[in-house]
């Protein structure tokens, strides 16, 4: 029978309901393609499809270097005054500058992809993130920043070149706003962090749990909203993710390799986008809130009543999810 669940952080409703889909290897990938051609690629220098634009010189590293996006969700502005301030010309609606920054991480490596990146690059990449949000945070117009990787057609990538993107905007995002709201009642309740109690009931049910080591913790989201869909937790308490040591960001890397390497085994080629939820610059609620990295397979559609209703029916549950990654295995491949 379906069963409906709730996102204990949000309160979001999700509809888990195996019966209406095939096993998981049925899923069909999509198979879309952006042109992979490296001669008309706008990020390989050299080429006659570069585009370039604006290095920023400090980020680049042995296997990434990191632009401004030439086409931005975000601009930066000199009137820092604007960025909170309501156009009145709209009236009965509300709009404003979308003030911000918009970078784009990518790789040197025109052939490779997220799904072939060595536990090194994966690092390097997450090293990067951290950097720039160190960076980016100090224009006080900046309220909330969000690394993410789109990888596939299908995920949104327009450019087969592997990159990442970080959003920086004068807002907090709304599933942000969501979860801060949910942690905050949540800590108000319990006294305790939900985030923390998710990762200890986990690691007691066992059933939802992909990897582990050290750190980090991934397990398939209780309430999820897509297939396979999983989140990666760090095990210490920590509200904010540029403040990762070293150490950790390597033992990311590799949970995060092995993850990536049991999704591919099992369903190559798999669409998928990843991102970072951490705490906005302007909050303080380092107690209740818990920064975590979220992997989002695109192997399922929304339909009519997923967009209506705003409930989402995931057609593979997540207990099988995690049992069908983790007989998967993950290679070693450092």
């Amino acid at each position: 029978m379906p069963e409906l669940r709730q996102n204990i952080i949000t309160g979001d409703w999700v509809v888990i309901a195996p019966e209406r889909a095939k096993r998981p290897q049925d899923f069909i990938v999509p198979t879309s393609q952006v042109n992979t051609n490296k001669d008309n690629c706008p990020f390989c220098e050299g080429t006659v499809g570069y585009k370039s634009n604006q290095k920023i010189r400090s980020a680049s590293t042995e296997n990434f270097y990191v632009i401004e996006n030439k086409f931005p969700a975000f601009v930066e502005s000199e009137d820092k005054a604007s960025v909170r301030s309501f156009y009145p010309e709209k009236g009965f609606y509300r709009a404003r500058a979308a003030i911000g920054d918009h970078e784009v991480v990518i790789s040197k490596h025109h052939d490779l992809n997220l799904m072939t990146f060595s536990k090194t690059m994966m690092m390097e990449m997450f090293e990067i993130f951290c950097a720039r949000y160190d960076a980016i945070k100090k224009d006080k117009s900046i309220v909330s920043i969000m690394p993410i990787y789109n990888h596939g057609v299908e995920a949104g990538a327009s450019v087969s070149h592997p990159h990442a993107q970080i959003f920086a905007s004068g807002i907090i995002a709304n599933t942000v706003g969501r979860e801060l709201s949910g942690a905050e009642k949540y800590y108000g309740i319990n006294g305790s962090c939900v985030f923390c109690d998710i990762i200890d009931h986990e690691r007691h049910e066992k059933v939802r749990i992909v990897e582990e080591n050290a750190d980090y913790l991934a397990t398939t989201f209780y309430a999820s909203r897509f297939p396979l869909e999983t989140w990666v937790y760090p095990k210490r308490h920590d509200s904010q993710f540029e403040n990762t040591p070293k150490k950790e960001l390597k033992n990311l890397a590799d949970i995060m390799h092995n993850v990536l390497q049991r999704l591919e085994r099992n369903i190559p080629r798999m669409p998928l986008n990843f991102y970072i939820h951490t705490l906005p610059t302007i909050h303080d609620k380092s107690n209740s809130y818990h920064w975590h990295l979220e992997i989002v397979p695109r192997l399922a559609n929304y339909g009519g009543y997923e967009i209506g209703s705003g409930v989402i029916i995931d057609v593979l549950s997540p207990e099988a999810a995690a049992e069908y990654l983790r007989k998967g295995g993950s290679s070693g491949r450092g």
